[in-house]
């Protein structure tokens, strides 16, 4: 890494990575009960979370509310989710940035967002990707995964962590779960399409698993049996 790459580091750290844990504190306080009131969550796995040691979560998406359900579910360590940018200038940007979120800037290669990941990763903590990249609208389980979860997890030696949330998000209606599958590390040697596709099939494993009621999964199950 040359210099030029250090300083940007640097900044971005201290801008974005810094631990002020007491805002975090503050607004995740304040989400727990509307969360509870809202959609009563349920959470399993959370021991399948390495303690003391640096954490990828790597999480389906389906809908916006998915960061709140996770933090809800894990309360140990705060979550640094990756976040688009747009959320961090929006008028309700205070909230993103009180939860500690890393923005992403989609309009172009950022690469200070992977090492403010690295940064934090480093210091033993935990950071939430999704390697979707989007909310899945889509008829599949999963969308295609980005490689920036299993890069990052190659390159500093984090554990990844497969995680789902599973609900229709209907307030007061539905009740979400969240799972939290085993934790495992990639070789650094290993290639990242082919550990891409295992991160993926492990996600999808997850919420065909959990989620056998969502039609999507019917489907696909239907499909599997009439190939059989």
């Amino acid at each position: 890494m040359n210099n030029n790459e250090e300083l940007s580091k640097e900044e971005f750290v201290r801008k974005y990575v810094k631990k002020n844990e007491l805002s975090y504190r503050i607004i995740t306080g304040l989400m727990f009960p509307l969360a509870w009131l809202l959609y009563h969550p349920k959470y399993y796995g959370v021991d399948n979370i390495p303690e003391g040691e640096p954490v990828i979560l790597a999480c389906n998406h389906r809908g916006t509310p998915d960061p709140a359900f996770t933090i809800y579910a894990y309360r140990k360590r705060p979550i640094r989710y990756l976040a688009k940018k747009s959320l961090h200038d929006s008028i309700f940007g205070f909230v993103f940035r009180m939860a500690l979120t890393i923005p992403v800037d989609r309009s172009r290669k950022a690469p200070e967002t992977m090492l403010a990941a690295e940064a934090v990763l480093e210091d033993n903590g935990v950071v939430g990707i999704y390697p979707e990249g989007t909310r899945n609208k889509s008829e599949d389980v999963v969308l295609p995964f980005k490689f920036g979860a299993v890069a990052l997890a190659k390159k500093t030696g984090a554990y990844l962590v497969p995680s789902i949330n599973v609900g229709n998000y209907r307030p007061f209606k539905d009740k979400v779960k969240t799972y939290f599958g085993e934790a495992y590390k990639i070789a650094p040697d290993a290639d990242l399409e082919k550990e891409n596709e295992i991160l993926r099939q492990k996600v999808a494993d997850l919420y065909i698993r959990y989620a056998s009621d969502d039609p999507k999964v019917q489907r696909l199950l239907e499909k599997q049996k009439e190939n059989s």
